[in-house]
């Protein structure tokens, strides 16, 4: 019996694009009506792993993907720009549901649990810095003596000192603290009036950083100052709060495809042309620990404290573009990396107090990991990955996630 063959279709170009616009479209992310953004949580889960390697420290090879807390940008900045931007999406949503007040109470009751979270680190790392000859994050030295434990105690209490990572804890317990007041801008839609004083505050730290001490100076606390962090942390808010409205923008001007195709190219454009540049340019490291705050950064765009502008710049373009290709190659880089950074994107704040843990294990338990000495770019990279997984897996099997919030 002779079997007819289906006749060959002849290769066009035009075939071509019509399988690989298929392609995008099946790898391309597409939103939930209800529940969280996965992006942002696997964002977060990035930054999450980017801040284990860079701070355990020591020679490593995924320094090329975490930068090794040096260069242009560091998880820092991911980690205010995201906590800004989901505090301003939840907000909108409770404000719609609970009203002002609801949103408002709930904002603050997260910045008591920051705070006392804070608190208890600080004494606990205190007491393991006195009490112990164990390996620790930071020079001892910086600690000086104790004169008074009931002055430390009430320093602490206040937020006047930080020790052994705390810094950035009292930086996000402060903007959370502040928060609320931005929110009642933003309900009465005076979102501009809030990112002008932002910025204005961010322009005076970088002129005259003495007169920028808001709300009190901080010690240990220098390489996060509020005057200059809070910008890219309300600047963040902001979009959170209006993001459903810019997504209504934005499709709305996707109807029309010249305009829709142009806005994209010129955005990738100009966000690769700020990443490029801004390597180009980049000033000394951004050191984990700072001691002085200087006017105008000593002319260096990229000091961390600061958050000099070209620090700004490459954050933005390389967020663009991140955020872009997150949106196209979704589903292959979920499944490949989701079940490691969205867990830890979701519980990133017990990631932070647990990792601080677990540079002190690091440094104190053999294997030792964080070693600068040539040679030992396997060992620490291998280390460094055990901690990163110890860390999941804690997650996983929620361990003392009653009494370490989430």
């Amino acid at each position: 019996m002779a079997v007819a063959l289906a006749p060959r279709q002849p290769w066009s170009f035009q075939g071509l694009l019509t399988s690989l616009e298929g392609l995008l479209a099946a790898c391309r992310y597409v939103a939930a009506p209800v529940g969280r953004d996965p992006r942002l949580d696997l964002l977060r889960g990035f930054c999450v792993f980017a801040m284990v390697v860079d701070h355990v420290g020591g020679a490593s090879w995924l320094y090329a993907l975490t930068g090794g807390n040096r260069g242009p940008i560091t998880a820092a900045e991911g980690f205010v720009f995201l906590s800004g931007l989901v505090l301003g999406i939840v907000s909108r949503q409770r404000l719609l549901k609970k009203g002002l007040r609801g949103a408002i109470l709930a904002t603050l009751s997260r910045a008591l649990t920051l705070y006392q979270l804070t608190f208890a680190l600080t004494l606990a790392f205190v007491a393991l810095t006195v009490a112990t000859n164990l390996s620790i994050w930071v020079d001892r030295s910086l600690l000086h003596e104790i004169t008074s434990w009931s002055d430390l105690v009430i320093a602490s209490a206040m937020l006047r000192f930080t020790w052994h990572g705390t810094d950035i804890l009292a930086l996000y317990t402060l903007l959370i603290a502040a928060a609320p007041l931005a929110l009642v801008l933003l309900a009465y839609g005076r979102w501009r009036e809030l990112l002008a004083g932002s910025w204005l505050l961010w322009g005076l730290f970088q002129v005259a950083p003495d007169h920028a001490v808001v709300p009190w100076r901080i010690e240990h606390s220098e390489i996060f100052p509020f005057a200059a962090w809070q910008a890219l942390f309300f600047s963040a808010l902001v979009l959170g709060y209006y993001r459903q409205d810019l997504t209504v923008w934005l499709s709305e001007f996707g109807h029309r495809p010249r305009s829709s195709t142009a806005l994209r190219l010129g955005l990738g454009g100009a966000a690769l042309a700020l990443v490029v540049l801004s390597v180009a340019v980049s000033a000394g490291p951004a050191l984990a620990v700072g001691t002085e705050i200087r006017p105008l950064a000593a002319f260096d765009p990229f000091d961390k404290a600061s958050l000099g502008i070209g620090r700004l710049l490459y954050f933005t373009g390389a967020a663009t573009l991140v955020y872009a290709l997150l949106t196209l190659f979704w589903r292959p880089i979920e499944r490949m990396f989701g079940w490691l950074l969205i867990p830890l994107g979701q519980a990133s704040l017990y990631a932070y107090a647990v990792h601080l843990f677990v540079i002190v294990a690091a440094y104190n338990i053999p294997p030792y990991a964080g070693s600068d000495q040539p040679g030992w770019e396997l060992h620490n990279t291998i280390g460094q990955l055990v901690l990163v997984l110890l860390i999941w897996a804690m997650i996983k099997r929620r361990a003392l996630f009653w009494l370490i919030p989430r």
